[in-house]
């Protein structure tokens, strides 16, 4: 019901916060006046009536609400057309903040979240960029996707996507398909694509090493715990410090024919987010506290053998532990997704 014959003080806009000041000080009159003797025992009825109040006062200077504009026609295929809103809208505004030459879209597996059975990757193809763009743009797609885990965007170079195709980088050649491809600008020539039937040969050539790797890694899993066993936690965190490392450099030699032969778990991990996007979270280097986490299990590779001061407590050792439990779970997950599947189809 619409409020009329209100007072002066009521109907300007530019009152509300002259009338909060003065509501304020009333109720403060009401509960801290040491000369009321009743004010005490009905602080809480007064404060509700208060909250009553201001609710009423909110909702007299709330402004009118103007009517929904008329949606504009879609021009999206028909696999993004349920698409939330704000998702069709992003897509609009990467088109004007970054003018790409293409935008992909595909969905990965979210194996860390049970309320989300997938996540939406968006690939933004940009011409070359030098490093200092780079990151401004890899900030922009942070900002835009904050507070959003049901979607990440990505930048890469248009130079460096086309290098990987014929390289036989297979996650690109696995993803970069046109039936992902969501937007291409007018002049802007298609990626060359492989064919199913040999993007299906690649993968499952490419099994039998990602096992065999995966089974070094586990080897050295089984040595961290019995070491825990024993009470060895500086042995411990090396082998764990092993373990995580065979599994991420075997992920990233599969997808990408690349052996990145690094001791650092930091940029190990850095470099399969895009194929696991979860790990993102199992090692979150947000804080002080997670930076330093990581640093430890990289020192305990060489100070473990070779430094006699360098210690390692039972509970940091097992948060390790556990951290690393989650890297195989998550890729247990990723190989059963992607590469058994295919055998049964190819059999």
């Amino acid at each position: 019901m619409k409020l009329i014959n209100l007072p002066d003080l009521f109907t300007i806009s530019e009152n509300k916060q002259k009338v909060d000041g003065f509501f304020w000080d009333l109720i403060k009159s009401w509960l801290i006046d040491n000369g009321s003797q009743n004010a005490s025992p009905d602080k809480k009825e007064m404060l509700d009536f208060y909250e009553e109040l201001k609710k009423l006062l909110e909702e007299i200077f709330a402004p009118e609400r103007l009517p929904d504009p008329d949606p504009e026609p879609e021009s999206f295929p028909e696999e993004i057309r349920t698409i939330e809103s704000y998702f069709v809208q992003l897509i609009q505004a990467l088109k004007i903040l970054v003018d790409p030459d293409m935008i992909y879209l595909f969905d990965l597996p979210n194996l860390g979240h049970t309320d989300l059975s997938h996540r939406r990757e968006l690939y933004v193809v940009l011409q070359n960029q030098d490093l200092e763009q780079h990151h401004n743009t890899t900030g922009l797609f942070t900002f835009l996707t904050s507070g959003k885990q049901e979607f990440a965007i990505h930048c890469v170079n248009r130079n460096q996507l086309s290098r990987g195709l014929g390289k036989g980088h297979l996650f690109f050649q696995y993803h970069f398909r046109q039936l992902h491809l969501i937007y291409r600008k007018e002049g802007v020539n298609n990626l060359k694509e492989v064919e199913a039937e040999r993007l299906s040969e690649r993968m499952l050539h490419l099994k039998p090493g990602l096992e065999l790797n995966w089974q070094k890694s586990d080897n050295f899993w089984n040595h961290a715990l019995q070491e825990q066993d024993n009470g060895n936690w500086e042995y411990s965190m090396f082998f764990l410090h092993q373990t995580l490392e065979l599994r991420l450099r075997a992920l990233i030699l599969a997808w990408e024919r690349r052996e990145l032969k690094s001791h650092e778990t930091k940029v190990l991990l850095r470099e399969c987010y895009q194929f696991i996007p979860e790990l993102a979270g199992v090692f979150p280097q947000d804080s002080e506290e997670e930076i330093q986490l990581l640093q430890i299990l990289e020192d305990s590779y060489s100070k473990s053998r070779y430094t006699i001061d360098f210690q390692v407590d039972e509970g940091l050792c097992r948060k390790v532990s556990y951290r690393v439990a989650q890297v195989r779970d998550l890729s247990n997950k990723h190989y059963e997704y992607y590469f058994k599947t295919l055998v049964k189809e190819i059999e």
